[in-house]
């Protein structure tokens, strides 16, 4: 273990100076949340909602005006002694020019960037309870446009083919448009599943986002169909944040899992400085989602729970 911290060290020392003259940032953070669950033990050290990362990520000139190459990798930064220390979240390349934007490989789908997000307002644990309508996070084997803006509007196509998902045609084909105008912002997103290895038992999703911002004060909504093999699911989420001071943010959400599933929860924020966040905050989940949760053993439903922690970024 010495040793490979050693040579990681020294490797790491020789690539500065490609870094340093290269187009490259450095950036992550890490994330210590402390966590105590109805009815479980107390949990130091978990990731709240906001995992521990590092990444690299730039521009390189393609020697055609008006033409960037862009590139992308993160890793997640597993904390506790004894695991991986690495695990990939982030890994593409692409091309950028007036003409929009393509990447290719793991990326954020538009659908949870454009849509989901909206109402992923909270760094601590608090998000379990009370953000229902996430179904895409990052996508691997995928290749995404995204065009430039016009007058506030974006449109995005994504696809997703990966040679292991015995399909003779995509694995997932993915349209969405998002628009802002002043204060106002609303997003649009449908993905249609073809893999039944890969993405079993979805079969297609849609779902709109909706926000003001208003001063200090910001609302929004996401509301998500579902269609599955075992029916139709339809969660919808609501936020809201108020900028207290330039320091502290107060935050306040509730989620309707459908299937009488239903959480809420608030949560303050204060900022350190621009790279150092605390947070504390606390999430409500009712009967029928902590059952949900307790019967699969964290994997859907949430339960109720207090987290507090600090996130510091470089």
């Amino acid at each position: 273990m010495k040793k490979s911290l050693i040579a990681l060290a020294v490797a790491g020392a020789m690539t500065v100076p490609a870094i340093a003259s290269a187009d490259a940032t450095l950036y992550g953070w890490m994330t210590m949340a402390v966590d105590k669950a109805k009815d479980e033990k107390l949990d130091i050290n978990t990731d709240g909602n906001s995992p521990s990362r590092i990444g690299l990520k730039g521009t390189a000139d393609t020697g055609i005006d008006g033409l960037t190459a862009l590139y992308q990798y993160e890793f997640r930064v597993n904390q506790a002694e004894g695991e991986t220390a690495l695990a990939t979240r982030l890994a593409n390349v692409g091309l950028t020019g007036n003409w929009g934007t393509v990447l290719a490989g793991t990326q954020w789908a538009p659908h949870y960037s454009w849509v989901t997000a909206t109402t992923d307002v909270m760094l601590s644990s608090v998000v379990g309870p009370t953000h229902s309508t996430d179904t895409v996070y990052r996508v691997s084997n995928s290749m995404a446009y995204v065009s430039p803006e016009f007058s506030g509007l974006q449109l995005a196509a994504a696809v997703g083919a990966d040679a292991d998902n015995d399909d003779e045609n995509g694995d997932w084909y993915h349209v969405a448009a998002k628009y802002s105008n002043g204060g106002f912002y609303g997003a649009l997103s449908y993905i249609d599943f073809n893999s039944e290895v890969g993405y079993a038992p979805l079969e297609d999703v849609t779902a709109l986002a909706l926000s003001y911002s208003f001063g200090a004060f910001t609302v929004a909504g996401v509301y998500s169909d579902l269609e599955t093999s075992a029916g139709d699911y339809k969660p919808w989420d609501l936020s809201a944040t108020y900028a207290l001071t330039d320091a502290t943010t107060l935050k306040a959400a509730y989620a309707d899992f459908d299937d009488n599933g239903k959480g809420y929860g608030v949560e303050v924020q204060h900022d350190l400085s621009n790279m150092v966040n605390t947070f504390v905050g606390y999430g409500h989940a009712n009967t029928d989602l902590r059952d949900t949760y307790e019967a699969s053993a964290g994997t859907a439903g949430a339960n109720s729970v207090f987290s507090t922690g600090i996130r510091v970024k470089f």
